[in-house]
């Protein structure tokens, strides 16, 4: 029963007056059976007290001796250490302040980061063993699964799913969500639609909230299937957010009907809250995957069988795999190309290269960290110094310096508490920030929260702080001289200390350093790609959406009629000047274009490298869009299906195809099978199709309306580019009404400006680049207060000397190059080791850059000559101020 003795000890060590009230009691309880046994010996009762006193001894000895045994002194000694702190903390209300804020700052920040971090990276897919999913991916002998599209035909998936003994479910899904409309006689809508095998849900170990799996006669669509000629889809399971949204929860909502693309569907299911597999997926359809399919698109997820490691299973799908390839005929196509598979984590895949981007995040968010601690613990070193006499004095009337030690580390831990509930008020409101500018490539952004574990973390990481940066302080001040303290010039600084403060001004500006260089790096890649030549015009121009369900525009001719009209009917709005289409717009996802090559009239082979991106556009695009007309002409209402076919290509595709030779005139053969050539009719500028970080490519423009019907498929998803003369924005509602006019079940959708469009696809960079400029801004503000604070204490604890030198006939001048001298010394010394550092870790930055080396000495020189520049100035105005000293007051100084 030791063990209960001991905590009813601890609990009473809680309850000082409880505990000293027993211990009385206690004690009288011994004197007086004492007394007792005195008078029954025959002494009396004045006696009998006497001698019970004597024998029992000091009642205030006893009482220590007890509170010793029972821990009391040291739980007394820790409150006395904590209202000693609070008490110093009033005392310097502005240090105190100040500390705190960079500790909130400081705290805030990581605790943000390791909130994403934790999502993404460390908490637990929402599956059942996730640990055992892997997603099953073809490439080519070699290749890096990360940079290419490494997906199978529906044939190898269904060979790989009868023949495996390594997975205990295989599924599989197309590659990405795909856009369709939905509607439910409430309004249409745009949203994101992924399209599954039917074990696909199984494979993850997750059942619907509401509802059922899709059945293996549920095939659905398949894309694979000519226009008109396919199964339409029948049924739908919904995300939770879209049950929330669009039928407010309904638990009901099982059977009702949803027209998706003009498909009649019932809702079989709903998933569960946090459900988004693959990423931002609003509801899922059937697919089957076909024996007869040649085309790469599905991808494949399966669960590892219990007792077999994902190596084995990688070794033995490799294996199958090679069978499978020499059981095929030489005839079969791609499935008989020789190719290795590639088993990767869930994870691994899901979060892909973003991993490296959220370390590179939290490793700068540490270096802030570090140099906050460094700041923190080089002013308490300069508190310290002040405090010396009060050490001394401490030590010379018996405290030891683990007691000493101990207070100052009980301060540095409560300025870090103070610091940690700030600074997780400012993670609650950054986190907020940091999900609104957060790239869309980063997964699972829905469970990014203050959870018990960041809470944790920021728990842990404060009390670290608070233990770094008061360790050294309070080592310091415990090593007092005891001598050299009493006297009167005691409150000098040691140089240990002094010493100390200068190493961490030093790692403070190297750690800076390297911070403002990444930040530097970004920032000039930033503006790089903010100054590239688009190729068109993206002011005062709208974007609107539109998307032509098969089940309603099942011919071509129907979805010409529809654009015309529809072109006709915006053109009519005031302030439009010209109303674009296109198939493909540049810089955005979605639509429909083909990169591939085009064959130049009279040669037997299709020329090396002489490919094109195909886009189908109406006359007016160019126009709309802003883009240069070189040469030739534009399409006009009379290149249509009846006349003879037509193109315009861009000014690389003409340089590649006839160099130095007029193309209008040429012709060639744009590559779909049909063997029909076109006339080149125009030439028009290059512009960046796909995105700002690549170079403007060949391109072959089609007038829509000679379109054949067996690429309907390119007419299904069509962009409007409408021109105005003034505030684009201000059309909306106009725009909206014409086209509901004309079909009020299509939604409109992604209806913004075109320098939005823009905008958009550098969010990416500028979110890095603002988010690791901020960090770097505020590490090279506590670098530099740093740097200041060291050479003014410096100053303040000189004026002696400075007073000596004046005095003996020094010049103002050399007494500022003296102190000036001394912050460029130690600046110097950190920009060596922050410029090594930088070249050394600057790499993991390349995949972020455009068009700017990771060593790029331009930056670097440039922000070490800032640094330069600013220590420079932290350490004149302080020297500045030192020769104001007069040299009598300086000579009775302390």
């Amino acid at each position: 029963m030791n063990w209960l003795r001991e905590l009813t000890y601890t609990l009473r060590k809680l309850n000082r007056a409880s505990a000293d009230h027993e211990l009385d009691e206690e004690i009288k309880a011994h004197i007086d059976l004492e007394i007792e046994q005195n008078i029954k010996g025959g002494m009396s009762p004045a006696e009998a007290r006497y001698k019970a006193m004597q024998k029992f001894g000091s009642v205030a000895l006893a009482k220590e001796k007890s509170r010793v045994q029972w821990g009391f002194n040291s739980i007394e000694g820790v409150v006395q250490d904590v209202r000693y702190a609070f008490r110093i903390l009033k005392k310097w209300p502005g240090f105190s302040f100040a500390i705190v804020l960079i500790l909130a700052l400081g705290i805030g920040a990581t605790t943000a980061i390791f909130s994403a971090v934790n999502a993404v990276l460390l908490q637990p897919l929402p599956y059942l063993q996730p640990e055992k999913l892997v997603i099953v991916l073809q490439t080519a002998p070699g290749a890096d699964w990360q940079k290419v599209i490494a997906t199978v035909t529906g044939k190898k998936f269904n060979e790989w799913r009868d023949n495996n003994q390594v997975f205990e479910n295989i599924g599989a899904f197309l590659r990405g969500s795909n856009p369709v409309s939905i509607s439910d006689g409430s309004g249409a809508a745009r949203v994101r639609a992924a399209r599954v095998t039917p074990y696909a849900f199984a494979t993850l170990g997750v059942q619907p909230l509401l509802g059922r799996n899709f059945l293996p006669e549920e095939k659905g669509k398949s894309f694979f299937d000519e226009p008109g000629k396919g199964l339409p889809d029948t049924v739908v399971i919904l995300s939770n957010h879209i049950w929330k949204s669009r039928f407010a929860s309904d638990p009901a909502v099982l059977g009702k009907r949803l027209r998706i693309d003009g498909d009649d569907c019932a809702i079989v299911g709903v998933m569960p809250a946090g459900f988004d597999f693959p990423s931002n997926t609003d509801i899922w359809l059937p697919i089957e995957a076909k024996n007869d399919s040649h085309l790469n698109w599905f991808c494949v997820i399966g669960r590892i069988k219990d007792g077999i490691t994902q190596g084995q299973a990688n070794a033995e799908m490799n294996t199958l795999n090679a069978q499978l390839i020499d059981r095929m005929p030489a005839n079969i196509g791609p499935e008989k190309t020789k190719s290795q598979v590639v088993l990767v984590g869930l994870r691994q895949y899901m979060v892909g290269d973003v991993r490296l981007s959220l370390l590179i995040l939290l490793g700068a968010v540490a270096l802030v960290m570090a140099i906050v601690c460094a700041n923190i613990a080089n002013l308490l070193l300069a508190r310290s110094a002040t405090r010396q006499k009060e050490m001394a004095i401490r030590l010379a009337l018996g405290a030891s310096r683990k007691r000493l030690i101990r207070q100052l580390l009980t301060e540095s831990c409560l300025l870090a508490a103070f610091g940690a509930v700030f600074g997780l008020l400012f993670a609650f409101f950054g986190l907020d920030i940091l999900l609104a500018y957060m790239p869309e490539a980063v997964p699972r952004l829905h469970p990014i929260e203050i959870d018990r574990w960041v809470l944790a973390f920021a728990v842990t990481v404060s009390l670290l702080t608070g233990i770094l940066f008061g360790l050294a302080p309070a080592w310091q001040a415990s090593r007092s001289d005891l001598n050299a303290s009493l006297k009167e010039g005691g409150s000098r600084s040691t140089g240990g200390r002094q010493r100390l403060r200068s190493l961490l001004v030093i790692s403070e500006v190297s750690l800076a350093l390297m911070l403002t260089i990444g930040a530097g790096l970004l920032v000039k890649s930033f503006v790089m790609l903010r100054s590239v030549d688009l190729g068109f015009n993206p002011s005062n121009a709208l974007v609107v959406g539109s998307s032509l369900p098969e089940a309603s525009y099942r011919t071509v001719d129907q979805m010409r009629s529809y654009y015309q009209q529809a072109c006709q009917k915006l053109s009519t709005i005031p302030s439009i000047t010209s109303v674009g289409l296109t198939s493909a717009l540049p810089l955005a996802s979605g639509g429909a274009r083909i990169r591939g090559n085009v064959t130049v009239e009279g040669e037997t082979n299709e020329r090396a490298g002489l490919w094109a991106s195909k886009v189908a556009v109406n006359p007016d695009y160019f126009r709309a869009i802003g883009i240069p007309l070189l040469e030739g002409r534009e399409f006009t209402e009379l290149d249509n299906f009846q006349s003879k076919s037509v193109v315009i290509i861009s000014q690389s595709l003409a340089h590649a195809a006839w160099p130095n030779e007029n193309p209008v005139g040429k012709r060639l053969d744009v590559g779909f099978g049909d063997n029909s050539l076109s006339e080149v009719i125009g030439v028009v500028d290059d512009v960046r199709q796909d995105d700002m970080s690549r170079e403007r490519g060949p391109a072959l423009y089609q007038s829509y309306l000679q379109l054949p019907s067996n690429r309907q498929w390119m007419l299904s998803e069509m962009r409007f580019i409408i021109r105005t003369s003034g505030d684009s924005i201000t059309i909306i509602p106009a725009v909206r009404d014409q086209l509901q006019s004309l079909d009020k079940d299509l939604p409109i959708y992604d209806v913004e400006p075109m320098e939005r469009v823009v905008a958009q696809n550098i969010s990416d960079p500028r979110f890095y680049t603002y988010l690791l400029g901020g960090f770097s801004a505020l590490a090279l503000i506590l670098a530099i207060a740093g740097l200041y604070g060291l050479i003014s204490y410096s100053v303040t604890h000189r004026t002696h000397e400075i007073g000596v030198r004046l005095a003996l006939g020094a010049k103002h001048s050399d007494v500022v190059r003296m102190i000036v001298k001394h912050g460029l010394k130690l600046t110097v010394v950190g920009i060596a080791i922050g410029l090594a550092g930088a070249y050394e870790f600057s790499s993991v930055l390349n995949s972020f850059l455009y068009k700017v080396k990771t060593t790029d000495m331009a930056t670097f020189a440039a922000v070490a000559g800032v640094f330069m520049v600013v220590a420079f100035l932290s350490s004149y105005i302080p020297a500045r101020r030192a020769t104001k000293v007069d040299p009598m007051v300086a000579l009775r100084y302390e």
